[in-house]
């Protein structure tokens, strides 16, 4: 062997030892990099798993904001992510499916009590602190009790309670007057929402259940003239005052269906049996839940806003 030769095979073999200590480099560096990434991994999921249980160990032990409750900030964008949230956990996990409180509710109350009962100020909860929420509060008595409570107000609505008229050029307008200043009968704060008559004229527009129940009041009230209250089958009270007329036959007792007739809007009230004309034409729509303190009203505002999407169209004869 010459010279030349020996010296490409000596060559040879230093590419080879290069070679193979780069490649004893590269994969030092990649296990490194495996390493790094899974302490990332597991450090960020501890920390997270520890926010989430000092976040729920803070909430369970707060319990109800009835004031903040009231309001019922929840829109229809927190119902549809509720549905698809608990769609996809369903999907993943069959044996969930069966849970009493992997539902829609569930993920409403958990949400409010998380954002200290405004949805606006977080985002979506995701599957882990939904799942870990549930399982941590689901058994306490903050949880239950809101559960309830929205179950009460949520799970029955299927209606706006004022359907669109045929011709389409009357309709109705509120804007949220919770808690507004009211003078009649002593000062006090309005609890309802008005959705107010564009034409003022009493009898004109029907007035329909957003949910099925069972009429519970019918009758004259002082303040609230000729006035139905019906109470649906998952317990929220919805009332609905200052009718003009009620419809046909309807009384205390009866079976009602979500968009069955109750009456037509009117300005009945404050005064004795029959007074009229105190105030605009107007439904005064008041939704109530049942506590331990007694019965409580909330904010019908965002759920009247929630409905208009399920608004029908009226074809029978208007009162002239």
């Amino acid at each position: 062997m010459n010279t030349l030769d020996s010296f490409h095979e000596l060559e040879d073999h230093g590419r080879s030892f290069v070679g193979k200590l780069m490649n004893g480099q590269f994969l030092i560096r990649f296990i490194f990099l495996c390493s790094f990434l899974v302490t990332v991994y597991i450090t960020g999921f501890e920390l997270k798993l520890l926010n989430t249980q000092l976040l729920l160990r803070e909430i369970s032990c707060e319990g109800m904001d009835y004031e903040a409750f009231r309001d019922v900030q929840v829109d229809l964008a927190i119902l549809e992510e509720a549905d698809r949230k608990v769609d996809q956990i369903h999907k993943k996990h069959e044996i969930l499916k069966n849970h009493p409180y992997i539902n829609r509710i569930g993920y409403v109350t958990l949400s409010m009590l998380i954002s200290n009962y405004n949805p606006d100020t977080i985002a979506p909860i995701d599957e882990f602190i939904f799942l870990r929420g549930i399982g941590s509060l689901s058994g306490t008595d903050v949880f239950q009790e809101l559960y309830g409570y929205y179950d009460a107000i949520l799970s029955d609505l299927a209606y706006f309670p004022v359907p669109k008229m045929e011709n389409g050029e009357e309709d109705v307008h509120y804007v949220d007057t919770w808690y507004a200043l009211r003078k009649y009968g002593g000062r006090r704060r309005h609890e309802g929402t008005d959705l107010m008559a564009s034409n003022n004229k009493r009898g004109y527009f029907p007035v329909i259940s957003m949910t099925d129940g069972i009429v519970e009041n019918i009758g004259w009230l002082e303040k609230g003239g000729n006035r139905v209250g019906i109470r649906s089958s998952s317990g929220g009270y919805f009332y609905y005052a200052h009718l003009d007329s009620y419809a046909p036959e309807l009384k205390q007792g009866d079976e009602v269906i979500a968009g069955q007739l109750l009456g037509f809007m009117g300005d009945s009230g404050y005064g004795s049996e029959g007074t009229v004309g105190q105030f605009d034409v107007h439904l005064h729509v008041g939704i109530y839940v049942d506590t331990d303190m007694g019965e409580l009203s909330i904010n019908p505002y965002w759920i009247m806003k929630m409905l208009e999407q399920n608004r029908i169209s009226y074809h029978g004869s208007k009162k002239e």
